[in-house]
């Protein structure tokens, strides 16, 4: 048996997905709000019979393999190992065959062996290393003890121009190979050397735990270098699809419902050192959509704390206003004034934080108080100007109810009726970006329904039979293969590879979900108006192919030709 195998044996899809999930049951299977578009009403269907899963909300299915492709955002081959390490099965360093294709390691393999090579010797070296004193020293400072220190992996790069290249070079890796993993820089000489020198390292990781680059920062703040610098991009290390911590913290956003976006890694190491395990940061770049979509998959609500500051305000806004056009539920942390970040509040006293986390507000409501806050002479102008800011946010949210709570909030902040504001809203131009288009479904064809209802156990009746001429002109290979089994009398599983099963399973799924209710009365009825119904479409097309053939005789005055077609005609519809 292989490990493909080994792990579907071991692992039930039922209970990988509600590990992300939160399940329901729905007759025979299981529903939930699918977690790669955006939906109010549950369409994210998982079969455990079929072991497989299917959104008719985005379209998204598949087995246990692809739900971890998807939700991970990795490819096949990192999807086995995050499913192998959890099934206990271990995987050999080679191709593995899965239906149709063959997936083996590739060049992302050896930059992700890079950097965990790297993120162990540097935090060896923060442990062990003389001159890493400095380094320790700090941490204590800051109020970082030990166990994070174990927990993050940080570490410490020596102030060498060469310290890693020599090190992962002794390990069999180019130099070429060290510098698509982010560690080194080019010059334009084609000279290497360290990118991380002196400085204090932070592995960041994926979702499955795997170090895929490092963010680090200066010793001295006097330096005059960059007081943080983080890894280059490379094939598996796009910052702006990158959560600081999230391979930590994940399972407690989970189970919370709320993720905690932050803005400093050392934010993060302090609230998970506090007890906030579920504090995650963007980590040097501004937070993204992406970024939001990801924590959006793990927790209906996000809250974020941001800097005390003027960039810090601004960025709020701009976060909000992304979450708004993609209608993603929002809450802001707000400290108090005398501390800068999560880092300093904790630092005086762990329940600053915690009291800030329970007393979060939505994200709307947050933005009106600020406003008035820096308004004391709320004039006429002030108001006016609040107002505008504040409506041009409110049209933004897809929800009435939404908006008339907010109109209703900030009215009582401005001393000013709601039906101004409502006016005032209603003459507000949208700034909403347009939004994605949702993604179509592809409708299954009535051949296709027909073989998912046959797939699902339903007797070959033979009304059946008589359509497989029909059926095989479907030009669909999958389908002329069932219809092979079809007219031998019986469909055995085992005859069909992993793909053409799955591909049998989603439109078992997708012809049941149409049906009212599963009862075998119910499919053979449906199977008896699909076979009247292509047999019916066969006949007209058949038809209109001879009204075009006929039309073409006669325009060419052939008369022959169109005695000829017009008793092949009356044949074909005795």
């Amino acid at each position: 048996m292989d490990e493909v195998q080994q792990i579907k044996e071991r692992l039930n899809i039922e209970e990988v997905i509600s590990s992300y999930l939160t399940l329901k049951k729905a007759g025979s299977n299981l529903k939930a709000n699918c977690p790669f578009h955006n939906e109010k009403t549950p369409s994210f269907m998982v079969s455990p019979e079929r072991q497989s899963f299917k959104c008719f909300g985005c379209g998204s299915g598949g087995d246990v393999f692809t739900f971890i492709e998807q939700m991970e955002g990795v490819d096949f081959y990192n999807a086995l190992k995050i499913l192998a390490d959890r099934a206990g099965v271990k995987l050999k360093p080679k191709s593995i065959q899965y239906g149709q294709k063959e997936y083996a390691p590739d060049i992302n393999t050896k930059l992700y062996e890079i950097n965990d090579w790297a993120a162990r010797i540097y935090h060896e070296l923060l442990l062990k290393h003389p001159k890493a004193k400095i380094a320790r020293e700090y941490l204590k400072n800051r109020g970082i003890k030990m166990p994070a220190i174990e927990t993050f992996k940080i570490g410490f790069a020596p102030d060498s121009w060469d310290y890693i290249i020599k090190f992962l070079g002794a390990k069999g890796y180019e130099k070429d190979e060290i510098f698509k993993a982010g560690l080194v820089v080019k010059n334009d000489r084609g000279e290497y050397y360290d990118r991380f020198r002196g400085r204090i390292m932070f592995p960041i990781n994926n979702v499955m735990g795997n170090c895929i680059a490092f963010t680090s920062r200066v010793l001295n703040d006097n330096d005059k270098v960059a007081k943080y610098l983080n890894s280059a991009d490379s094939s598996i290390y796009h910052k702006g699809k990158v959560l600081y911590g999230l391979d930590l913290a994940k399972m407690e956003i989970k189970s919370s419902d709320l993720a905690i976006l932050v803005e400093g890694n050392m934010d993060v190491i302090a609230c998970h050192q506090a007890g906030s395990r579920n504090v995650v940061a963007s980590s040097g770049t501004a937070t993204t959509l992406d970024q939001l979509k990801i924590l959006n998959r793990y927790a209906s609500e996000i809250a974020f704390s941001f800097d005390a500051d003027s960039a810090g305000e601004t960025a709020m806004k701009r976060t909000v206003l992304l979450a708004l056009q993609n209608d993603i539920n929002t809450k802001i942390i707000s400290l108090p004034e005398v501390f800068k970040d999560p880092d300093e509040a904790i630092t005086s006293d762990p329940k600053n934080w915690q009291k800030a986390v329970e007393s979060a507000k939505p994200a709307l409501e947050h933005w009106i108080d600020l406003l008035i806050r820096k308004t004391p002479d709320l004039s006429v102008i002030a108001k006016k100007k609040i107002a505008k800011e504040i409506l041009a946010a409110i049209k933004l949210t897809a929800s009435e109810i939404e908006q008339e709570h907010y109109i209703k909030y900030l009215a009582g902040k401005l001393s000013v009726s709601e039906s101004s504001l409502f006016d005032a809203l209603s003459k507000t131009k949208s700034e909403k970006k347009p939004q994605e288009e949702a993604t179509k479904v592809q409708k299954i064809s009535d051949p296709e329904r027909l073989i998912g209802l046959i797939w699902s156990e339903v007797e070959l009746t033979p009304e059946v039979r008589e359509i497989v001429e029909l059926l095989n002109a479907s030009n669909n290979k999958n389908i002329d293969k069932i219809v092979k089994e079809i007219e031998k009398g019986s469909i055995e599983r085992d005859k069909f590879s992993e793909d053409e099963i799955l591909y049998f399973d989603q439109l078992e799924m997708t012809a049941l979900h149409d049906l009212e209710n599963e009862d075998k009365e119910t499919k053979r009825a449906e199977v008896k108006f699909l076979v009247l119904k292509i047999k019916r479409e066969s006949r007209e097309k058949i038809k209109a192919d001879f009204v075009r053939r006929i039309a073409e005789a006669e325009a060419a005055s052939d008369q022959k030709k169109i005695t000829e077609l017009v008793a092949e005609f009356s044949e074909l519809i005795k």
